[in-house]
């Protein structure tokens, strides 16, 4: 035998024992991501052979039929890794770094004291309270001053021994602060040590409101720094501001309303404000015929805050910085919709319109007039499907969204494709975003997403529908345009289509998880329900039920609309059933199933009764 040849037969014993051995794929979370603090959570990924029995940092790891395991393990702070072995000695890792608590130290060694809050410029009014947060050194006794206005007002430890230090002060009329500095320090014996603190941003005391205008078109007004959405406002509103912190400005609505947006979305506009409360009046209201129902132009002289809310009767609409002034409202004879416009001052400044119609509202579109003053309220009345076998949905437009986009999300504006990438070996480094949920089998949702809405589509339009979709293929499709897109291709019924993932640091284990359903317009919520019902019934996964739901896609005003949680991708048993044709057309039946029972459509025909 040459030596060649027996080179080859040593070879061929090590080189096939290469080919069996087993694979780990870390997929979630990604090689250096950085996690807040937290004690445990989650990583997922998949392994071949899927009958090899798996453990990672020593704890054994089911791993489904299919590949896919989840585990929700302890970390600690600093760099960790997930160090994970199979049982033929095939191991791999995943390192990331988990932050540290930013609880104070609990050191007397070096003094130390840190203002929260105020890293930028904030603006308050007479009666308003300067919340000061510290962390330093527990067990000393801080005070806080503002340059020109108190000095040394103290803090109060809570809980003891924590280091972290409250106080407050309330503004007085007699205040007066332009840009003063905001400090804090330690009060020290004779001859004994201190430390103390200067807050990045400045002070300011006004003297009076200002008047400020939105800058673009979409601005969001929150009913509280961190709160929720309240208003939506177009490009050229008005506003009256008399606080500012944390880059948000405090709006005054009204005596007792107040909401705040965002810096970057107003500018301020020279002079002082109108005198309160009000700054135009209304006139006019002018009613007309559409083909979707009815339209209203309601007369008002100034840009300025609104509001709208449905009710059971119809539709309210509030006008802020108002005097009622409306002395006619003209009514269209052909206009069978709106059956009577009633009006009054509900409070200083504050003016309120009651569209009440002969059924309920549809959807509706509130915005200023491009060609008249005034403010255009349309308002739909519903359409009217055949609700006749075969073809019962015939009359009817649905859109449909394949949820998230087959982009990836950079640091550096681009955004590359995200099947040009091998995700679980994309490290935290690169600064990539993925748009949507990833399962244990690198399966992404955006793909799920079309696949489902492929066959929604199919029975929609089998029961007459005319279907159209958000995206067909792997386009972009920004979010904010999906709403505006939906109007655009003349939908009735909107559905948003997507799957479940959950945050950093939860437990996938704590609670059963399943389909959910969410809506957040009074006119969407009948449909969201017909869906629910349909999936309590139809799908074999845990209910998580009907839920209100502030996604910017479920808060379209148009047309009914409702948000689909289909199932959690990261769950390696769902995702396998997400990957299923029969599973995939399972809840594309359940969708239409639901869109039905939402039209009250009759029951189907028994084969063989005419």
């Amino acid at each position: 035998m040459t030596l060649r040849a027996f080179l080859l037969c040593a070879l061929l014993p090590l080189a096939a024992a290469r080919a069996s051995a087993g694979q780990i794929t870390f997929v979630y979370p990604a090689e250096g991501a950085q996690l807040p603090p937290m004690q445990k959570t989650f990583v997922f990924g998949n392994v071949s052979p899927s009958t090899s029995a798996l453990t990672i940092n020593g704890e054994r790891v089911q791993v489904d039929q299919g590949g896919g395991f989840i585990a929700y393990l302890p970390v600690t702070e600093g760099d960790f890794y997930f160090k994970g072995r199979l049982a033929d000695g095939t191991t791999a890792q995943r390192g990331i770094r988990v932050l540290a608590s930013d609880l104070p130290l609990p050191s007397t060694s070096v003094l130390r004291l840190e203002i929260s809050g105020y890293a930028s410029d904030t603006e308050v009014s007479p009666g308003d309270y300067l919340r000061v947060a510290a962390t330093g050194t527990p067990g000393r006794q801080p005070v806080f001053s503002l340059a020109g206005v108190f000095k040394d007002e103290p803090m109060t430890e809570s809980p003891a021994g924590s280091g972290a230090y409250y106080g407050s002060y309330r503004v007085t009329y007699s205040d007066k602060c332009r840009d003063c500095a905001l400090t804090a320090r330690f009060k020290a014996a004779l001859f004994g040590r201190g430390a103390s603190a200067r807050a990045r941003g400045r002070v300011t005391v006004l003297a009076a409101p200002y008047l400020l205008e939105t800058s673009t078109d979409a601005v969001v007004l929150r009913d509280a720094p961190d709160g929720g959405y309240m208003l939506f406002l177009q490009k050229g509103v008005k506003l009256v501001s008399d606080g500012r912190v944390n880059g948000l400005r405090r709006v005054a609505l009204s005596r007792d309303e107040a909401g705040w947006v965002e810096d970057s979305k107003v500018q301020q506009v020279p002079g002082p404000a109108p005198a309160w409360p009000s700054m135009t009046e209304t006139g006019s209201v002018k009613l007309r015929k559409t083909a979707f129902g009815s339209s209203a132009l309601v007369t008002v002289y100034e840009k300025v805050p609104y509001a709208v809310e449905e009710t059971p009767f119809g539709l309210r609409l509030t006008l802020y910085y108002s005097n009622n002034h409306t002395n006619y409202v003209v009514y269209d004879s052909s206009d069978a919709f709106v059956r009577n416009v009633a009006f009054r001052q509900a409070a200083q400044g504050v003016v309120q319109y009651d569209f009440e119609t002969a059924g309920e509202v549809w959807g509706y579109n509130v915005a200023y007039s491009t060609t008249s003053r005034g403010l255009q309220v349309d308002l739909r009345s519903a359409p009217r499907p055949s609700l006749t076998w075969p073809k019962p949905l015939s009359g009817v437009t649905v859109v449909l969204d394949p949820g998230h986009s087959p982009y990836l999300k950079c640091d550096d504006n681009s955004r590359p494709p995200l099947h040009s990438v091998r995700w679980s070996a994309l490290p935290a480094s690169a600064r990539c975003r993925l748009d949507g949920a990833v399962g244990p089998l690198e399966t992404f949702e955006v793909d799920l997403n079309l696949a489902i809405a492929g066959k929604l589509r199919e029975r929609l339009a089998g029961l007459g529908a005319e279907v159209k979709l958000t995206r067909s293929a792997d386009e972009f499709v920004d979010l904010a345009d999906r709403p505006k897109a939906a109007k655009d291709l003349g939908g009735d019924l909107f559905l948003s289509i997507h799957n479940n993932a959950i945050g950093d640091g939860e437990d996938p284990f704590s609670q059963p998880r399943g389909f959910s359903v969410y809506y957040y317009q009074r006119h969407s919520r009948d449909l969201a329900a017909a869906v629910h019902r349909a999936y309590l019934r139809d799908i074999p996964l845990p209910d998580e039920g009907l839920r209100y739901g502030d996604y910017l896609v479920a808060r379209m005003t148009w047309m009914p609309a409702a948000l689909v949680e289909n199932a959690y991708m990261i769950l390696p048993r769902q995702e396998a059933l997400l990957n299923s044709p029969a599973f995939q057309e399972k809840l594309a039946d359940a969708m239409a199933e639901g869109v039905l029972g939402f039209f009250k459509a009759p029951p189907r025909p028994r084969k063989g009764k005419k």
